[in-house]
C-alpha cells in the first residue's frame, strides 16, 4: 500500500472549498445572494486518520404562511396557479380583468375586453408554463386568449359571434390542455393540445383531464372517457375523475376504480361522490391516496384499494403528490403526505372557493365563493 506524506495531504486539505446554501421559499424573483467576505487566510485542519461525516439540515416540518397579496372582486372566482407556484392567474369576472402575480405579491393587471366592443364572458383561466390562457365568449368568436407577464401574446378564435365558451381545464402536471367550445345549437367542440374533436351535442361538461391525457366529459348523467380524441368507453354515472390512466366513479351507490379498458378495479359500497357548487367535487385523488368528503362529517383517506386508513377534518379543497389543503369554515388546514402532520394553517377573510397550493407547499392561492382572492406565501418556519 501507498504512503500519503503529510505533505501532499495538507495541499489537498488546503485546495478544498466547501459550499453551503439553502432552499429558498418558491419565489418567483430571488433576492442576489451576498457573499460573506472570507479571511486571506485559510488554517489548514490538522491531518488524521479518521473523517469526519458530513452534517446535512433536515428540511422544516412546518412553516407559516403570510398574506402577500389580494384583491377584492365580484362574480364567478375563476383562478389558477402553476404547480411549481411562480405564476397565479385570478379573474374579475365582473370587470373582465385579468390578474397575474408572482409569489412575492408583484403584480399586473390586463383587461381582457381589449379593443372589442362589449365584454368578454369569461368561462375559465389555466396557467401553462409562463402564460395564461383566459376561456370566454368574446364579441366576434369563442376561444382563447394568451396572456404573459408582458400582456397579450396571442389568440385562438372559433365559431363567431354568438358562440359560446363552455369550459377550460388542463392536467396537474400542466402537460395536457383542455377547452370546450359551443359554436352554434346542437354542436359543441373539443380543443385537446391543439386537436379538434366534434361532438354531436351542446350539453357536454369538461369535468377531468389527467396527466395522461385522458379527458372526462360529463352529459346528464353519463360521462364519455377519450383520450388522444378517440373514444375510450362511456360510464352510467355524471360523477367521474380521471387520475393519470385510472377512473375514479360515483356509480349505482358504490365508490369504484376503473382501468381505461372498463375493468373494475376496486369497489366500496356507500362511498359515493358528487360534484358541489363551483365544480368541487367531494373526492380528490393523488399518485398514494383518495380524498372523499362525507356531508356533516369528515374525509376519509383511501388506498386505491379503497381501504379506509384515517379521517381528516374537514372539505378537502385540494391535493398535489406532497400535500392536501383541508378547509373547515374559514380556516384552511395543510398536511403532508408522508405522515400527516399538519404543515400550515391560515385563516381566510371570506368564504372559501378554490384552492391551489404549489408542489412545495410554500405558495397558496385562495379565492372566495364570490369573488376577492388572497396570496399566501411561506415565511418561516413553524
Amino acid at each position: 500500500m501507498k504512503r500519503v506524506s503529510t505533505v501532499t495531504l495538507i495541499a489537498v486539505l488546503l485546495g478544498m472549498v466547501v459550499i453551503t446554501g439553502c432552499l429558498g421559499g418558491g419565489n418567483a424573483q430571488s433576492a442576489p445572494s451576498t457573499a460573506s467576505s472570507a479571511s486571506s487566510q485559510i488554517s489548514a485542519p490538522p491531518v488524521s486518520t479518521a473523517m469526519t461525516p458530513a452534517t446535512t439540515t433536515a428540511p422544516p416540518r412546518s412553516w407559516k404562511m403570510e398574506l402577500v397579496w389580494n384583491v377584492s372582486t365580484s362574480g364567478i372566482p375563476f383562478m389558477d396557479m402553476g404547480p411549481d407556484g411562480s405564476l397565479s392567474a385570478v379573474i374579475d369576472w365582473e370587470r373582465a380583468y385579468l390578474y397575474l402575480v408572482k409569489p412575492d405579491g408583484e403584480s399586473v393587471a390586463f383587461d381582457v375586453q381589449g379593443e372589442d366592443p362589449v365584454k368578454p364572458v369569461i368561462a375559465g383561466v389555466i396557467v401553462k408554463g409562463r402564460e395564461t390562457y383566459v376561456l370566454a365568449s368574446y364579441a366576434d368568436f369563442a376561444g382563447v386568449r394568451v396572456y404573459s407577464w408582458r400582456g397579450q401574446r396571442s389568440e385562438e378564435r372559433h365559431g363567431w359571434a354568438g358562440s359560446v365558451a363552455d369550459g377550460i381545464a388542463r392536467s396537474p402536471s400542466g402537460n395536457h390542455t383542455c377547452y370546450l367550445i359551443t359554436p352554434n345549437a346542437g354542436k359543441q367542440e373539443l380543443y385537446c393540445d391543439g386537436k379538434r374533436l366534434n361532438l354531436g351535442s351542446d350539453e357536454y361538461e369538461l369535468h377531468s383531464v389527467s396527466d395522461s391525457g385522458v379527458v372526462v366529459l360529463g352529459i346528464g348523467d353519463k360521462s364519455l372517457v377519450l383520450k388522444e380524441g378517440e373514444k375510450l368507453l362511456e360510464i352510467n354515472s355524471g360523477s367521474v375523475i380521471a387520475y393519470r390512466d385510472k377512473l375514479i366513479a360515483s356509480e349505482d351507490g358504490k365508490l369504484r376504480v376503473y382501468s381505461l379498458s372498463g375493468e373494475v378495479l376496486a369497489e366500496r359500497k356507500g362511498y359515493t361522490f358528487r360534484m358541489t357548487t363551483l365544480m368541487r367535487w367531494t373526492l380528490v385523488p393523488t399518485a398514494k391516496y383518495l380524498f372523499r368528503y362525507e356531508p356533516l362529517e369528515d374525509t376519509s383517506v383511501l388506498t386505491w384499494n379503497l381501504t379506509e386508513l384515517r379521517t381528516l377534518p374537514g372539505f378537502p379543497y385540494f391535493a398535489n403528490e406532497n400535500f392536501v389543503v383541508m378547509g373547515d369554515g374559514k380556516s384552511l388546514h395543510c398536511y403532508s403526505l408522508e405522515d400527516f402532520h399538519e404543515v400550515f394553517s391560515v385563516e381566510v377573510p371570506g368564504d372559501i372557493g378554490y384552492v391551489k397550493l404549489s408542489n412545495d407547499g410554500r405558495v397558496l392561492l385562495v379565492s372566495g365563493e364570490t369573488g376577492g382572492f388572497w396570496l399566501y406565501r411561506a415565511t418561516a418556519s413553524g
